[in-house]
């Protein structure tokens, strides 16, 4: 059976993780120590059946859902915690706290070293494929990453251009005069996502949270339907190339 390795526990890669785990040995490689925590990814899907693919009618109601004029919003790391969990009951195997330390093609194959939290949790795999999503990943100012080189075989899905974004929550109620350049989400816990990139604009009564990550120029694809679908052609991609 041929095997994979997913760099990063991404939308992206666990819906083509999930996808690929009844054909292949599908590994998700993780930095930080938990799937959806830090998650960049905003709260924002604009067709909640992309999403039923995957989730029952538990977790779906477990997200609850805010009807948006263009579409929903709810907690993106709460959908990668679910993923995560359906993933790893498909038999993927999930590697969090662990780092990727050198990657090289040895003849048909990829040999990917990486070295874990524990002092034993270290090793090599050899894959037929790579796929790095770290562009939706969170990296903490200081913190370690990666080293994938520059193989030619690895594969990247394809959100376009990224750009530097500040986000935060706050409450609701501090978002009644919110400049028309930022991107916006209101949540059904009266909070609402807020997502500049220049930090121009502060809530009266401060921020509930705050990160600094890179996001996708398109709007569009920010989208938690741009992820799922993307995952999938991802799939597609490694399918046709056999």
């Amino acid at each position: 059976m041929k095997s994979v390795v997913f760099v990063g526990g991404t939308i992206s890669n666990m819906i083509s993780a999930i996808e690929m785990s009844s054909e292949y040995v599908v590994t998700v490689i993780e930095l930080n120590a938990e799937i959806g925590l830090p998650c960049t990814a905003p709260g924002h899907i604009q067709n909640l059946d992309l999403l039923k693919s995957y989730l029952d009618s538990s977790q779906m109601e477990f997200l609850q859902p805010y009807p948006l004029t263009r579409g929903y919003t709810l907690r993106s790391e709460w959908v990668l915690k679910h993923l995560g969990s359906i993933a790893a009951h498909k038999d993927v195997n999930i590697l969090t706290r662990t780092r990727i330390t050198e990657c090289f093609v040895l003849g048909d194959t990829v040999t990917v070293e990486y070295i874990g939290a524990g002092s034993k949790d270290s090793g090599q795999i050899e894959c037929n494929y790579v796929v790095d999503d770290r562009q939706w990943t969170y990296s903490a100012p200081g913190s370690k990453s990666h080293n994938l080189g520059t193989l030619d075989v690895i594969h990247t899905p394809d959100f376009g251009e990224f750009i530097h974004m500040h986000g935060g929550t706050s409450l609701l109620s501090d978002c009644s005069n919110l400049p028309e350049n930022i991107y916006s989400l209101q949540r059904h816990e009266g909070l609402t996502e807020v997502w500049q990139e220049s930090p121009v604009w502060f809530p009266k009564r401060g921020w509930i949270e705050t990160i600094t990550c890179f996001l996708p120029k398109s709007i569009e694809n920010r989208t938690i339907d741009a992820q799922i679908l993307e995952g999938r052609r991802v799939v597609n991609r490694i399918n046709n190339s056999d």
